[in-house]
């Protein structure tokens, strides 16, 4: 008897995939570098669609626009619930500082980089869409591949995805983020929140303006504003569990119009973030109260808005054992490491998590021996190597899900 006969179809289908995402990596990595040289911000990624969709279509597929500026296609057989691979398309407004040099890829749109690597979870998504074109009937259901838009911006591309129909009837959706902490050749895991959530904070702090000779005579909004800050810092120690995370920023303070005049208001901007969403219900009554009693202190009144972000990314215990085995398959146990504390970034994919089972896994993307490259800086790059990786344990872990999640639990 064959080799082949002598496996069992797990490892018989292992092989297919292997065989196919050999033939393809490099044409991959070609997906990476075009989208890398031209980057495009959410809700503007016209040239990227088009050039995803001549992709798809060039073997057969049938990609539809979703979300204006996104494609989500359907590969396999069209039965039964299918499973999703969500990649984000999107790039950021920082301006490519790399050195040329290496393979010499680098943004040439001026203030527009891929510096979060979308680039390179798109270019994954595009190579396993004609692997698993090309294994067919052998796929145990239908997966679909979504590329997002605007996962970087709010509002953000994921929630118009879902209002579209993108996930609907769909059994579970998994996904990558680049770790530039991890070496290529592992990646990290993790069930439960894997991201915070992100709510942007808008104050106005409201006194009465008046001359700076005469302070008694105003109610100073930038002093009012003061003492904002220094108690909105001290609250989140006192209101929150310490060993639970949760931040609240500011990263804006406008206030003023010369330098003898006492400001009649003040603008503040920030964030909150937070994994739970009793804690964000709590956090948001918390944060209201404190900043209309500072004000108060000194005689100023406040309004408060939050701009509620993505939930946060949760990852399913049952689909958590899957990427494991998947990566572990492919990377040996040494390459699979427990990722112990929770993000608390937010990533849109959260609301994914809202309505089905999902999963997020890092994947290394530094050079062994190489400096880290942060995410969201102008140096950020990645080792291509990874995205050979990231098929083969995504691709194993896409076709393990069909049995993990039951097609009949069917989410909204």
């Amino acid at each position: 008897m064959g080799e082949q006969a002598s496996q069992g179809p797990r490892e018989a289908l292992h092989k297919r995939l292997d065989g196919h995402i050999a033939e393809i990596e490099a044409a991959a990595v070609g997906v990476r570098r075009h989208l890398h040289r031209n980057p495009e911000l959410g809700w503007h990624e016209h040239r990227t669609q088009r050039f995803l969709n001549e992709w798809l279509e060039a073997v057969g597929l049938s990609p539809r626009q979703i979300a204006k500026t996104g494609l989500v296609v359907d590969v396999g057989p069209q039965r039964g619930a299918p499973v999703i691979y969500r990649a984000d398309i999107d790039a950021l407004p920082i301006q490519d500082m790399k050195q040329r040099g290496g393979s010499g890829i680098v943004s040439e749109v001026p203030g527009v980089c891929h510096a979060c690597g979308h680039d390179l979870h798109t270019a994954v998504g595009a190579g396993l869409a004609r692997v698993f074109h090309q294994l067919g009937d052998a796929l145990p259901g239908p997966v679909r591949f979504i590329f997002q838009p605007a996962e970087e911006v709010f509002p953000c591309g994921a929630a118009k995805v879902l209002e579209d129909g993108g996930a609907h009837g769909a059994r579970a959706a998994l996904a990558l983020h680049a770790d530039p902490m991890r070496d290529t050749g592992h990646v990290g895991v993790r069930v439960g929140p894997l991201t915070a959530t992100s709510d942007g904070l808008q104050i106005e702090i409201i006194g009465q303006g008046g001359h700076g000779a005469r302070p008694h005579l105003a109610h100073d909004a930038i002093l009012g504003a003061a003492q904002v800050v220094q108690a909105l810092y001290t609250m989140i120690s006192r209101v929150v569990d310490p060993v639970e995370p949760a931040v609240l920023s500011l990263g804006t303070i406008h206030g003023g119009d010369a330098d003898n005049v006492i400001a009649g208001s003040v603008r503040l901007t920030g964030t909150l973030r937070t994994l739970y969403n009793d804690t964000r219900e709590r956090l948001h009554r918390e944060v209201r109260r404190t900043i209309e009693a500072a004000a108060m202190v000194h005689g100023c009144s406040a309004n408060v808005a939050f701009v509620l972000g993505s939930p946060p990314t949760h990852n399913d215990p049952r689909l958590h054992e899957v990427v494991k085995v998947a990566a572990a398959d492919v990377l040996g146990p040494s390459g699979v490491v427990e990722v112990t504390v929770p993000s608390t970034g937010a990533e849109d994919f959260g609301e994914f998590s809202a309505v089905l089972p999902t999963y997020m896994m890092r994947l290394g993307v530094r050079a062994p021996g190489h400096p880290t490259r942060h995410l969201h800086t102008p140096t950020f790059d990645v080792d291509e190597r990874a995205i050979g990786v990231a098929m083969r344990v995504m691709g194993r872990a896409l076709l393990a899900t069909f049995d993990a999640i039951d097609r009949q639990e069917r989410p909204r």
